[in-house]
């Protein structure tokens, strides 16, 4: 390991925890509020522990004792403030406003306080909180819910405030060391609950945890266990610029501008092997001279001698290169392939960055390095004429319908070993800016609970009341996290392709809900999925359309389904072909015609929507999709009593009919005004001119109709 005995914990540190029981680290990969409780890995070397997803999944932060009455304070306000959203009250408001201020200045305090003690050794009797590495929560007992295994405990969980409930006293497990003595590296310790003294953490025995894993769970009771201080870490503000055992990075391949990359997903298949993506800089694109945000550019590094190595990487150290969103290792075998592999035991999997500048021994981000494997000697090259064919492009050329869709444009090349160093083979170390990163970790720890859910689908799990209210929780929160400041943003979208999130949930949709017992619970389920997907779409960027087009075949067959859920598909499927010229070029008239069948058996505004999106493509008229819905719509279903015209007193569909009415004729398509207000009648200018006069009509109606009279 990086520390050895006899070094003192320090306010600041980074720590894991090695319970003796169960010979194995405490943990936590889940992000969501749901899914928060922490357990414990079973027989793993102290050393080099293996099966670790991310060292942060295993690291908490050693804080001090917080205040935190005034966010409490806040807390309790804000609730009441969303229980009752239209109360009418200014005080409200401005006690609310008020308190949001004092629980900042109380956070700015605590973060004042926690930097004044940076580096001070911590003693046996004093009250510390844990702030875990990959969530960025703190380690809270619960008085209000028992332990999953041990009923007579109570639960540990991580939770992102501040309370009396995340403070415990550090203590010696046994009494070779007393109160008051510093407390050091590799000590065997207890924590006691403050909230709750005499209580303290507890392993539970061995359990199946979920489908993927075995361990224990931590609680916390009356029986103490004792756990190994092992030292991930020193906190150095001085050291920020350097990279460290767990520093997430970006490769970038300094001639070819191009980002060393792979796709895949954790506990599932690698889809694309690993290549290099060009990504040119240009003065007159500004967003190409940001560094990527896709995290299929991340790389976490990790020093040899063991993935706890929190220390300062220097040149020539011998290293491992994770990709982060398919978790496996860059690895060179003897025939010169090139691939990723689970095995962090794996000699294949060392490499050693060597310096283009001669500079100090630390390795400082945005240096440039020439990348070594230690095995063979051979040296990563870009070949820079040889394009790699992406596996999921290389049958689609010859497909017509939506599969045949390139959602990717991008230039890709392929890499390769050298059996000599290469002078251009010059990759820079980008840092991944530590908001990206814990965007990253929050998307990647959502995604065990999707995979649990589908795999109780597939054997035949049934999903009660509480399951169900923890599965629509985290969902909710995956939606929420989509929409900063009430917009979507493109890079949060963007993981949810990555980490193909989007994929699970088509999976989960996949699942049958006919005939099923718990089928009121799975169309909640399945609504909030919708929703999931209605945000992703949400936007302009074109390729997170384009990549989700490959299953509209699927949604389609999806809009009769029980429970309204037709609604939230026709709703997706609208933001997913607005504007999308790609795709509306795609729809056949087939197609077109289920639309239309739809909104006649089902006269619901999000029907005409989607007859709408196909008539203007970024204000640009498409004709012959205009001319067929009006043949098919209107002149083939004449007026009569069963007609959508007569639908006037539901303001929203005759909102979103008139929009329909101008989408058609968008362009002055004569075909399309001539049979709407001549020949059918359905829309005249008589009609037209008495609704803008009428005082009795909603203002939003009356506007539609002005809007109607002075359209191209």
């Amino acid at each position: 390991m990086n520390n050895g005995a006899g070094e003192y914990l320090c306010v600041g540190d980074y720590i894991s925890l090695y319970s003796v029981e169960t010979e194995g680290y405490g943990y936590s990969f889940q992000t969501s509020s749901a899914h928060n409780s922490v357990y414990i890995y079973h027989n793993q070397d102290k050393d080099k522990p293996a099966k670790i997803p991310n060292p942060q999944a295993v690291v908490f932060q050693v804080c001090i004792q917080n205040r935190y009455k005034l966010n409490k304070k806040y807390r309790k306000w804000l609730t009441a403030a969303n229980s009752t959203p239209n109360a009418d009250g200014g005080s409200e408001k401005s006690l609310l406003h008020q308190a949001k201020l004092a629980a900042q200045a109380e956070n700015a305090d605590n973060a004042a306080e926690q930097k004044r003690q940076l580096g001070k050794k911590v003693r046996y009797g004093e009250i510390i909180q844990l702030k875990h590495g990959l969530t960025k929560k703190y380690i809270h007992m619960c008085t209000s819910q028992t332990s999953q295994r041990d009923k007579n405990n109570m639960m540990v969980m991580l939770q992102e405030f501040n309370a009396k409930n995340a403070q415990f006293r550090i203590l010696p497990q046994y009494k070779v060391k007393s109160e008051g003595e510093v407390v050091q590296i590799y000590d065997q310790i207890v924590f006691e609950s403050i909230k709750s003294p005499g209580h303290y953490f507890h392993a539970s025995q061995s359990f199946q945890i979920d489908h993927f894993t075995i361990g224990s769970e931590i609680n916390l009771g009356v029986e103490r266990s004792g756990f190994t201080l092992v030292r991930f870490a020193k906190e150095n503000p001085e050291l920020t610029h350097f990279v460290r055992g767990g520093s997430v990075i970006r490769l970038f391949h300094k001639e070819l501008e191009a980002y060393l990359v792979a796709e895949g997903l954790f506990d599932e298949e690698i889809t694309e092997d690993v290549h290099f993506r060009i990504r040119v800089m240009d003065q007159h694109r500004p967003r190409t001279l940001s560094p990527s945000t896709s995290g299929n550019t991340y790389w976490q590094i990790e020093a040899e001698s063991g993935i706890l190595n929190g220390d300062v990487i220097r040149w020539e150290q011998q290293v491992r290169l994770r990709h982060m969103t398919t978790r496996k290792y860059l690895c060179i075998d003897a025939a010169r392939e090139i691939s990723l592999t689970d095995d962090n035991e794996d000699p294949r999997t060392v490499f050693r960055l060597h310096s283009v500048l001669s500079e100090r021994d630390e390795i400082r981000f945005e240096s440039y390095a020439r990348i070594e494997h230690v095995l063979t000697g051979f040296w990563l090259h870009a070949l820079k004429d040889e394009d790699y064919i992406r596996k999921q492009f290389r049958c689609a050329d010859s497909e017509q319908g939506m599969r045949g869709v390139r959602w990717d444009g991008a230039q890709v090349r392929q890499v390769a070993a050298s059996g000599e160093s290469m002078y251009d083979d010059a990759f820079t170390i980008h840092m991944v800016e530590l908001e990206n990163e814990d965007e990253f970790n929050f998307v990647a720890g959502m995604v065990p609970f999707l995979l649990n859910l589908i795999k109780d689908r597939n054997d035949g799990h049934f999903l009660n009341s509480k399951k169900t209210h923890a599965v629509l929780s985290a969902m909710d929160e995956l939606r929420l996290f989509m929409i900063v400041c009430g917009i979507t943003d493109k890079n949060r979208q963007k993981l949810m392709r990555n980490l193909r999130v989007i994929d699970l949930l088509v999976r989960l949709l996949q699942c049958p809900l006919d005939g099923v017992s718990d089928e009121a619970n799975l169309i909640q389920v399945f609504k909030e999925a919708y929703e999931i997907l209605y945000t992703y779409m949400i936007g302009k960027s074109r390729k997170n359309a384009l990549y989700f087009a490959k299953y509209i075949e699927f949604f389609q067959t999806q809009f009769t389904q029980k429970g309204g859920i037709g609604l939230n598909v026709a709703q997706m499927i609208v933001e997913l072909i607005r504007d999308k010229r790609k795709i509306v070029d795609r729809i056949t008239h087939s197609q077109i015609d289920e639309f239309v069948s739809l909104l006649q058996k089902n006269q619901n505004y999000r029907f005409l929507d989607l007859l709408q999106v196909l008539c203007v493509c970024d204000e640009i008229a498409i004709p012959n999709n205009q001319t067929y819905i009006v043949q098919q719509w209107l002149q083939k279903d004449r007026k009569g009593e069963n007609s959508v015209i007569y639908n006037k007193d539901k303001h929203d569909f005759l909102i979103h009919q008139l929009n329909l009415y101008k989408a058609l004729c968008y362009g002055r398509n004569d075909y399309a005004i001539n049979i709407i207000t001549k020949e059918l009648r359905y829309l005249t200018w008589e009609e037209t001119f008495l609704s803008l006069r009428s005082d009795i009509l909603p203002d939003a109606i009356r506007a539609k109709y002005c809007d109607l009279t002075t359209s191209k």
